[in-house]
């Protein structure tokens, strides 16, 4: 917000006073105003995306103290900057309302009706309507009455107030940042009113961290003045930013803001977070499991069943070492591999298996023991998808039916709302046209006498397929590029993200568009196929240290339409 070198966000700022100052000297209609609703849904966009990687952020520093307490270490620096960060996320939520409340108030003096959609379990608001129902959407009165006053020079307290509450966060964040203590020496940092008086203010500071505490505290720091367009002087900020600003511009002003405390809580958090020194157990997956000693039981019989919740890393492939019935009391005979066994069904019978698997632990592995036991019995139809129990619309769902005591070739599958395709050996494709909602497929086993045996029958659920991730070059929503990469890129492509198991899905990308936040004015084509226009390829070209906002409108194999948006900073 202030010192040399203009932000991003600065220059984006600036854009918006130039095309505002010229809109109000050409006394626009109504429909040109309403540009600024798309320039706000769009900022809004990048502060939604950062939430995403703000949690991912709060999700390691629960790992961090998992990983402490399960290995019974000292706890005292986490709990210090979990704390810090617990407050950080509680401050950033407050400001946040805050702001979001003073557009509220001033759209509601407007068109009479509050215009809140969402708040948390706090009651702090998170998100307002869009900004297209706004019928006085031109009115400039209201913004200057509320925030400016009579005399732009000495704006009113309640448009002072709007600066003294950010800069009040930043003194405050920044402030627990820089001051703590790191063994035998005590750092602090006490944010100074001034961005001049920053240098002294540091000079207390662990020189480690002077660069990430005056990054933060220049980010948040709004000047006192700026040049007032059209005016040979300068006036005090909030004027500049209120005085006569037609009533969406100034709502995409406090979007603005919101998406820089938005950008400061991931930036302290993740500093934070950096400060606890410890590798956690990382898991990007949990998965409720419920499992029994055996799995076979007669008539009156009963069993028990355990229940709980798995945390893993799906990424991470398991070394596992085991043996089996007779082998169980021998480690040295017991087999490796890794991420998961194939076990026998050859015998009929209690089978039990044992074993030892490796988990990570500060970066050593550990060895850890289980056992399962299991029945062979007798035949029973099943229909196998590892895909789990969905069909995907226009996809080629894989399933196979299998049935001990029949061999595959004797196999066959029926479907109901679905169409199966046959590929031998018991296996199958199912074909499921748009729209439909279920389907069942039916196991059958063909005796020696020719005569069939019904198996079972199985319910599936039926859906779209899932929504595709953006990609530009290999950067994906909510990371950077640098300027090289981004300037290479020629065309977008969109495809599943490597967390969904889904083989073979192509998705064809219809049309879209490229906006470059700070300045580069203009958009950018994205045509068929991906293609980017010379105008995309320029305006990307042109976005160093910019947000470029990526809109693509795409189909999936059943005809699905359906339209995304990507957000990536270029560095």
């Amino acid at each position: 917000m202030a010192g040399g070198k203009e932000t991003p966000r600065q220059k984006m700022i600036g854009m918006m006073y130039l095309v505002l100052t010229a809109l109000l000297a050409l006394n626009v209609s109504k429909q040109i105003v309403a540009a600024f609703i798309t320039l706000n849904d769009k900022i809004d966009r990048s502060a939604t995306s950062l939430d995403t990687r703000i949690d991912a952020t709060y999700t390691l520093f629960d790992q961090k103290g998992a990983t402490l307490r399960a290995e019974k270490s000292d706890l005292r620096i986490f709990e210090l900057w979990n704390s810090k960060a617990e407050n950080l996320k509680k401050s950033s939520s407050e400001l946040v309302s805050f702001l979001l409340n003073e557009c509220n108030e001033m759209i509601k003096v407007a068109e009479g009706k509050d215009w809140v959609e969402n708040k948390d379990a706090n009651g702090n608001i998170t998100k307002l309507k869009s900004l297209d129902e706004i019928e006085n959407m031109d009115d400039y009165d209201i913004p200057t009455n509320m925030f400016v006053g009579g005399n732009p020079s000495a704006p009113n307290g309640r448009g002072v107030e709007i600066v003294n509450r950010i800069h009040q966060f930043r003194n405050e964040v920044a402030t627990a940042m820089g001051t703590y203590e790191d063994g035998d020496k005590s750092w602090a940092f006490h944010a100074p009113q001034r961005v001049e008086e920053l240098s002294q203010a540091l000079k207390t500071a662990n020189p480690e961290d002077t660069a990430s505490l005056a990054q933060f505290y220049r980010s948040m720091t709004i000047p006192d003045f700026l040049n007032a367009h059209g005016e040979d002087k300068e006036l005090p900020w909030v004027s500049v930013t209120f005085d006569h600003a037609p009533i969406v511009a100034a709502a995409a002003m406090f979007t603005s803001l919101k998406l820089d405390v938005k950008n400061a809580q991931a930036f302290a958090s993740q500093y934070m977070l950096d400060k606890i020194e410890v590798t956690p157990f990382l898991f990007n997956t949990i998965d409720p499991l419920a499992f029994a000693s055996t799995g076979y039981i007669n008539q009156g019989d009963s069993i028990n069943l355990k229940v709980m919740i798995a945390a893993y890393d799906s990424n991470e492939v398991s070394k596992i070492r085991w043996g089996m019935d007779a082998d169980t009391a021998n480690k040295n005979s017991w087999k490796e591999s890794s991420g998961g066994i194939s076990l026998a069904g050859s015998q009929p019978g209690i089978h039990k298996v044992k074993g030892e698997i490796g988990v990570k632990e500060r970066g050593q592995l550990a060895w850890k023991p289980w056992e399962f036991s299991y029945t062979v019995g007798q035949p029973m139809g099943v229909v196998a998808q590892p895909e789990m129990r969905i069909f995907y619309w226009g996809y080629s769902n894989q399933i196979e039916g299998t049935a001990s005591g029949f061999p595959a070739d004797k196999i066959s599958l029926s479907g109901n709302g679905c169409r199966l395709e046959s590929k031998g050996n018991g296996k199958y494709v199912a074909h499921v046209e748009r729209g439909t909602r279920t389907a069942r497929v039916s196991v059958s086993g063909q005796n020696a006498d020719g005569t069939k045996t019904s198996l079972g029958t199985f319910d599936y659920v039926c859906k779209p397929l899932p929504k595709a991730t953006i990609y530009f070059g290999r950067t994906e929503n909510g990371k950077s590029s640098s300027l090289t990469e981004a300037k290479a890129v020629r065309k977008v492509r969109v495809a599943l993200p490597p967390e969904v198991p889904l083989t073979g899905v192509n998705y064809k990308i219809k049309s879209g568009s490229i906006f470059v936040s700070g300045g580069v004015n203009g958009e950018g084509k994205i045509l068929e196929d991906g293609v980017l226009d010379s105008r995309a390829i320029s305006m990307v070209a042109q976005a160093q240290g910019k947000y470029v906002i990526v809109e693509v409108t795409y189909s999936d194999p059943s005809g699905t339409t359906r339209t995304e948006t990507m957000t990536f900073l270029v560095k």
